[in-house]
Protein backbone atom coordinates (compact mmCIF):
# COMPACT_ATOMS: atom_id res chain seq x y z
CA UNK A 1 0.00 0.00 0.00
CA UNK A 2 1.57 3.25 -0.92
CA UNK A 3 2.30 5.35 1.98
CA UNK A 4 0.29 8.50 2.81
CA UNK A 5 1.60 11.90 2.34
CA UNK A 6 3.38 13.64 5.17
CA UNK A 7 4.09 16.94 3.19
CA UNK A 8 3.00 19.75 2.97
CA UNK A 9 0.06 19.90 0.15
CA UNK A 10 0.94 23.88 -0.96
CA UNK A 11 4.82 22.56 -1.46
CA UNK A 12 3.50 19.65 -3.87
CA UNK A 13 0.74 21.89 -5.95
CA UNK A 14 1.07 21.15 -9.58
CA UNK A 15 1.24 25.34 -10.29
CA UNK A 16 2.82 26.66 -13.55
CA UNK A 17 6.55 25.60 -12.61
CA UNK A 18 5.44 22.63 -12.76
CA UNK A 19 4.05 22.30 -16.08
CA UNK A 20 7.21 24.01 -17.60
CA UNK A 21 9.22 21.48 -15.70
CA UNK A 22 7.03 18.62 -17.30
CA UNK A 23 7.07 20.25 -20.36
CA UNK A 24 10.78 20.22 -20.71
CA UNK A 25 11.71 16.67 -19.16
CA UNK A 26 9.73 15.65 -22.04
CA UNK A 27 10.73 17.10 -24.63
CA UNK A 28 14.34 16.07 -23.31
CA UNK A 29 13.00 12.77 -23.22
CA UNK A 30 11.55 12.38 -26.20
CA UNK A 31 14.46 14.06 -28.09
CA UNK A 32 16.70 11.34 -26.34
CA UNK A 33 15.10 8.83 -28.13
CA UNK A 34 14.90 10.54 -31.61
CA UNK A 35 18.88 10.79 -31.37
CA UNK A 36 19.20 6.72 -30.96
CA UNK A 37 16.68 5.44 -32.05
CA UNK A 38 14.31 4.50 -34.90
CA UNK A 39 11.50 4.40 -33.36
CA UNK A 40 8.45 6.93 -32.16
CA UNK A 41 7.56 7.29 -28.57
CA UNK A 42 3.98 5.24 -28.97
CA UNK A 43 6.21 2.18 -30.45
CA UNK A 44 9.44 2.68 -27.90
CA UNK A 45 6.50 2.76 -25.14
CA UNK A 46 5.60 -0.46 -25.87
CA UNK A 47 8.96 -2.01 -26.23
CA UNK A 48 9.35 -0.38 -23.34
CA UNK A 49 6.14 -2.36 -21.58
CA UNK A 50 7.03 -5.58 -23.40
CA UNK A 51 10.94 -5.34 -21.49
CA UNK A 52 9.06 -4.90 -18.05
CA UNK A 53 6.73 -7.87 -18.81
CA UNK A 54 9.95 -9.89 -19.35
CA UNK A 55 9.80 -13.49 -20.46
CA UNK A 56 6.11 -14.46 -20.48
CA UNK A 57 5.45 -11.21 -22.93
CA UNK A 58 1.84 -9.18 -22.87
CA UNK A 59 -1.70 -10.19 -24.49
CA UNK A 60 -1.47 -7.65 -27.05
CA UNK A 61 -5.14 -7.59 -26.34
CA UNK A 62 -4.19 -5.69 -22.92
CA UNK A 63 -1.28 -3.50 -24.26
CA UNK A 64 -3.83 -1.17 -25.62
CA UNK A 65 -5.19 -0.91 -21.84
CA UNK A 66 -1.93 -0.13 -20.41
CA UNK A 67 -0.57 2.60 -22.57
CA UNK A 68 -3.95 4.22 -23.36
CA UNK A 69 -4.09 2.96 -27.04
CA UNK A 70 -6.43 2.35 -29.81
CA UNK A 71 -6.57 -1.56 -30.84
CA UNK A 72 -5.36 -0.29 -34.31
CA UNK A 73 -2.65 1.67 -33.03
CA UNK A 74 -1.33 -1.30 -30.70
CA UNK A 75 -1.29 -3.47 -33.85
CA UNK A 76 0.43 -1.03 -36.15
CA UNK A 77 2.68 -0.41 -33.11
CA UNK A 78 3.21 -4.36 -32.92
CA UNK A 79 4.24 -4.58 -36.30
CA UNK A 80 6.70 -2.06 -36.54
CA UNK A 81 8.53 -3.90 -33.42
CA UNK A 82 8.52 -7.48 -34.76
CA UNK A 83 9.60 -5.70 -38.60
CA UNK A 84 12.42 -4.51 -36.50
CA UNK A 85 13.43 -7.68 -34.46
CA UNK A 86 12.85 -5.69 -31.40
CA UNK A 87 9.72 -7.95 -30.81
CA UNK A 88 7.92 -11.43 -31.71
CA UNK A 89 4.32 -12.61 -31.24
CA UNK A 90 3.15 -15.66 -30.62
CA UNK A 91 -0.43 -17.91 -30.43
CA UNK A 92 -1.28 -18.97 -26.79
CA UNK A 93 -1.86 -22.70 -26.59
CA UNK A 94 -5.68 -23.67 -25.51
CA UNK A 95 -9.03 -21.74 -26.03
CA UNK A 96 -9.59 -21.21 -29.72
CA UNK A 97 -5.83 -20.11 -29.99
CA UNK A 98 -6.78 -16.53 -30.99
CA UNK A 99 -5.12 -14.60 -28.01
CA UNK A 100 -1.54 -13.29 -29.85
CA UNK A 101 0.78 -12.47 -27.17
CA UNK A 102 3.80 -10.39 -27.54
CA UNK A 103 7.04 -10.15 -25.87
CA UNK A 104 10.55 -8.54 -26.33
CA UNK A 105 13.84 -10.04 -27.75
CA UNK A 106 17.46 -9.90 -27.24
CA UNK A 107 18.27 -7.15 -29.60
CA UNK A 108 14.91 -5.69 -28.17
CA UNK A 109 16.73 -5.27 -24.94
CA UNK A 110 19.62 -3.96 -26.63
CA UNK A 111 17.98 -1.39 -28.05
CA UNK A 112 16.34 -0.09 -24.96
CA UNK A 113 19.99 -0.15 -23.42
CA UNK A 114 21.05 2.12 -25.86
CA UNK A 115 18.35 4.59 -26.28
CA UNK A 116 17.80 5.05 -22.32
CA UNK A 117 21.37 5.93 -22.35
CA UNK A 118 20.91 9.23 -24.87
CA UNK A 119 17.91 9.81 -23.15
CA UNK A 120 19.54 9.62 -19.39
CA UNK A 121 22.02 11.94 -21.75
CA UNK A 122 19.56 15.04 -22.78
CA UNK A 123 18.03 14.89 -19.39
CA UNK A 124 21.86 15.78 -17.87
CA UNK A 125 22.21 17.98 -20.52
CA UNK A 126 18.73 19.93 -19.41
CA UNK A 127 18.93 19.49 -15.59
CA UNK A 128 22.06 21.70 -13.68
CA UNK A 129 24.03 17.96 -12.40
CA UNK A 130 26.96 19.53 -12.09
CA UNK A 131 26.37 19.97 -8.68
CA UNK A 132 26.32 16.87 -6.91
CA UNK A 133 22.98 17.44 -4.89
CA UNK A 134 20.92 18.40 -7.91
CA UNK A 135 22.54 15.46 -9.46
CA UNK A 136 20.79 13.80 -6.75
CA UNK A 137 17.72 15.52 -7.23
CA UNK A 138 17.77 14.67 -10.48
CA UNK A 139 18.34 10.85 -9.72
CA UNK A 140 15.75 10.53 -7.41
CA UNK A 141 13.32 12.68 -9.93
CA UNK A 142 13.90 9.98 -12.85
CA UNK A 143 13.52 6.90 -9.92
CA UNK A 144 10.15 8.57 -8.86
CA UNK A 145 9.04 9.02 -12.73
CA UNK A 146 9.52 5.43 -13.50
CA UNK A 147 7.99 4.65 -10.58
CA UNK A 148 4.43 6.19 -11.82
CA UNK A 149 3.65 3.59 -13.81
CA UNK A 150 3.81 0.51 -12.05
CA UNK A 151 5.91 -2.39 -13.75
CA UNK A 152 4.33 -5.54 -14.73
CA UNK A 153 7.18 -7.77 -13.37
CA UNK A 154 9.91 -7.47 -10.79
CA UNK A 155 12.19 -8.78 -13.28
CA UNK A 156 13.71 -5.82 -14.26
CA UNK A 157 12.32 -3.44 -11.95
CA UNK A 158 15.36 -1.22 -11.61
CA UNK A 159 17.01 -1.33 -15.10
CA UNK A 160 16.14 1.70 -18.02
CA UNK A 161 14.61 4.14 -15.20
CA UNK A 162 14.72 7.30 -18.15
CA UNK A 163 12.87 5.16 -20.44
CA UNK A 164 10.28 4.18 -17.80
CA UNK A 165 9.76 7.44 -16.62
CA UNK A 166 8.84 8.51 -20.33
CA UNK A 167 6.41 5.92 -20.17
CA UNK A 168 5.10 7.30 -17.17
CA UNK A 169 5.29 10.96 -18.61
CA UNK A 170 3.25 10.22 -21.52
CA UNK A 171 0.50 8.44 -19.67
CA UNK A 172 0.24 11.09 -17.51
CA UNK A 173 0.22 14.13 -20.11
CA UNK A 174 -2.35 11.63 -22.28
CA UNK A 175 -4.45 11.46 -18.66
CA UNK A 176 -4.14 15.50 -17.86
CA UNK A 177 -5.18 16.39 -21.85
CA UNK A 178 -8.63 13.95 -21.93
CA UNK A 179 -9.46 15.54 -18.30
CA UNK A 180 -8.56 19.39 -18.86
CA UNK A 181 -10.45 18.66 -21.62
CA UNK A 182 -13.26 16.84 -20.52
CA UNK A 183 -13.92 18.83 -17.66
CA UNK A 184 -13.20 22.28 -18.36
CA UNK A 185 -13.78 22.36 -22.09
CA UNK A 186 -10.32 23.70 -22.91
CA UNK A 187 -6.90 22.15 -24.21
CA UNK A 188 -3.57 21.55 -21.90
CA UNK A 189 -2.05 24.91 -23.36
CA UNK A 190 -5.20 26.79 -22.85
CA UNK A 191 -5.79 25.71 -19.50
CA UNK A 192 -1.52 26.24 -18.78
CA UNK A 193 -2.11 30.14 -19.86
CA UNK A 194 -5.67 30.39 -17.89
CA UNK A 195 -3.49 29.16 -14.56
CA UNK A 196 -0.43 31.62 -15.42
CA UNK A 197 -3.09 34.44 -15.61
CA UNK A 198 -4.46 33.59 -12.55
CA UNK A 199 -1.08 33.42 -10.62
CA UNK A 200 -0.18 36.56 -11.54
CA UNK A 201 -3.73 38.27 -11.40
CA UNK A 202 -3.17 41.04 -14.27
CA UNK A 203 -2.57 40.93 -17.72
CA UNK A 204 0.23 39.73 -19.24
CA UNK A 205 1.80 40.28 -22.78
CA UNK A 206 1.59 37.46 -25.25
CA UNK A 207 5.19 37.29 -25.64
CA UNK A 208 6.05 37.13 -21.76
CA UNK A 209 3.30 34.56 -21.27
CA UNK A 210 5.26 32.51 -23.59
CA UNK A 211 8.49 32.88 -22.15
CA UNK A 212 7.37 32.41 -18.57
CA UNK A 213 5.52 29.02 -19.49
CA UNK A 214 8.25 28.16 -22.03
CA UNK A 215 5.76 27.89 -24.63
CA UNK A 216 5.89 29.48 -28.62
CA UNK A 217 4.52 32.88 -28.60
CA UNK A 218 1.93 31.34 -31.82
CA UNK A 219 1.06 28.49 -29.37
CA UNK A 220 0.26 30.96 -26.86
CA UNK A 221 -1.53 33.19 -29.39
CA UNK A 222 -3.50 30.58 -30.73
CA UNK A 223 -4.83 29.56 -26.98
CA UNK A 224 -5.34 33.46 -26.01
CA UNK A 225 -6.93 33.64 -29.24
CA UNK A 226 -9.07 30.48 -28.37
CA UNK A 227 -9.98 31.88 -25.06
CA UNK A 228 -11.13 35.01 -26.40
CA UNK A 229 -13.85 33.19 -28.32
CA UNK A 230 -15.53 31.27 -25.05
CA UNK A 231 -15.37 35.07 -23.35
CA UNK A 232 -12.90 33.88 -20.75
CA UNK A 233 -10.19 36.72 -21.42
CA UNK A 234 -10.00 39.30 -23.37
CA UNK A 235 -6.83 41.10 -25.51
CA UNK A 236 -5.21 44.19 -24.62
CA UNK A 237 -3.50 47.05 -26.63
CA UNK A 238 -1.21 49.64 -25.13
CA UNK A 239 -1.22 52.75 -26.15
CA UNK A 240 2.59 53.15 -25.52
CA UNK A 241 3.80 49.69 -27.80
CA UNK A 242 0.99 49.40 -30.65
CA UNK A 243 2.81 45.77 -31.69
CA UNK A 244 2.13 44.35 -27.58
CA UNK A 245 -1.19 42.58 -27.60
CA UNK A 246 -2.04 41.62 -23.52
CA UNK A 247 -4.12 38.94 -22.06
CA UNK A 248 -6.43 39.47 -19.19
CA UNK A 249 -8.77 36.90 -17.62
CA UNK A 250 -12.62 37.85 -17.65
CA UNK A 251 -14.99 37.46 -14.64
CA UNK A 252 -16.02 34.42 -16.85
CA UNK A 253 -12.28 33.38 -16.98
CA UNK A 254 -11.92 33.86 -13.71
CA UNK A 255 -14.57 31.08 -12.84
CA UNK A 256 -12.91 28.75 -15.15
CA UNK A 257 -9.44 29.29 -13.35
CA UNK A 258 -10.76 28.22 -10.69
CA UNK A 259 -12.20 25.20 -11.91
CA UNK A 260 -9.18 24.50 -13.63
CA UNK A 261 -7.30 24.32 -10.63
CA UNK A 262 -9.68 22.10 -8.73
CA UNK A 263 -9.42 19.83 -11.76
CA UNK A 264 -5.42 20.11 -11.21
CA UNK A 265 -5.36 19.41 -7.80
CA UNK A 266 -7.54 16.18 -8.40
CA UNK A 267 -5.05 15.24 -11.32
CA UNK A 268 -2.36 15.65 -9.05
CA UNK A 269 -3.86 13.02 -6.10
CA UNK A 270 -4.91 10.49 -9.18
CA UNK A 271 -2.51 10.49 -11.12
CA UNK A 272 1.12 11.14 -8.84
CA UNK A 273 0.70 11.86 -5.49
CA UNK A 274 -1.14 8.74 -4.82
CA UNK A 275 1.21 6.54 -7.04
CA UNK A 276 4.33 7.61 -5.38
CA UNK A 277 5.31 7.72 -1.75
CA UNK A 278 6.47 11.20 0.12
CA UNK A 279 10.15 11.04 -0.76
CA UNK A 280 9.19 10.49 -4.67
CA UNK A 281 6.73 13.36 -4.16
CA UNK A 282 9.48 15.56 -2.43
CA UNK A 283 11.80 14.59 -5.12
CA UNK A 284 9.69 15.55 -8.04
CA UNK A 285 8.58 18.50 -6.44
CA UNK A 286 12.38 19.79 -5.71
CA UNK A 287 13.20 18.97 -9.23
CA UNK A 288 10.46 20.96 -11.14
CA UNK A 289 11.53 24.12 -9.05
CA UNK A 290 15.14 23.25 -9.67
CA UNK A 291 15.25 22.87 -13.20
CA UNK A 292 13.00 26.44 -13.75
CA UNK A 293 15.53 28.29 -11.67
CA UNK A 294 18.29 26.97 -13.79
CA UNK A 295 16.54 27.42 -17.12
CA UNK A 296 16.07 31.55 -15.54
CA UNK A 297 19.38 31.56 -14.43
CA UNK A 298 20.36 30.30 -18.22
CA UNK A 299 18.24 33.13 -20.24
CA UNK A 300 19.73 36.20 -17.85
CA UNK A 301 22.95 34.70 -18.42
CA UNK A 302 22.60 34.57 -22.24
CA UNK A 303 20.75 38.18 -22.16
CA UNK A 304 23.67 39.48 -20.18
CA UNK A 305 26.15 38.37 -22.65
CA UNK A 306 23.88 38.95 -26.05
CA UNK A 307 24.15 43.42 -24.44
CA UNK A 308 27.79 42.91 -24.11
CA UNK A 309 27.93 42.06 -28.12
CA UNK A 310 25.70 45.15 -29.20
CA UNK A 311 27.32 47.90 -31.65
CA UNK A 312 26.15 51.41 -32.28
CA UNK A 313 23.80 51.89 -35.14
CA UNK A 314 25.54 52.70 -38.38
Amino acid sequence: MTAQPTHDEGDLELDSTFFVAFDLTHRALKSGLAAASPLNVTQYRMLVKLLAAGERGVAQSDLGALLDLKPNVVTQAVNALEAAGFAERRRDEGADGRVRTARITKAGTAHVARANESVVERLYALFPTEDADHRAILEAAIAAGASIDPPLSTGEPGRFAASRALVSLELVKRAMEATLRERCGASLAECRVLQRLGEVGEPLRIGDIAGQLQMTAVAVARAVDRLAERGWVVRLASPNDRKAVFAAATKQGKRKQRAVARTIDALARTQLWSRLDDGQRRALARTWRVVIADVQARKEAERKAALGRLQPLA
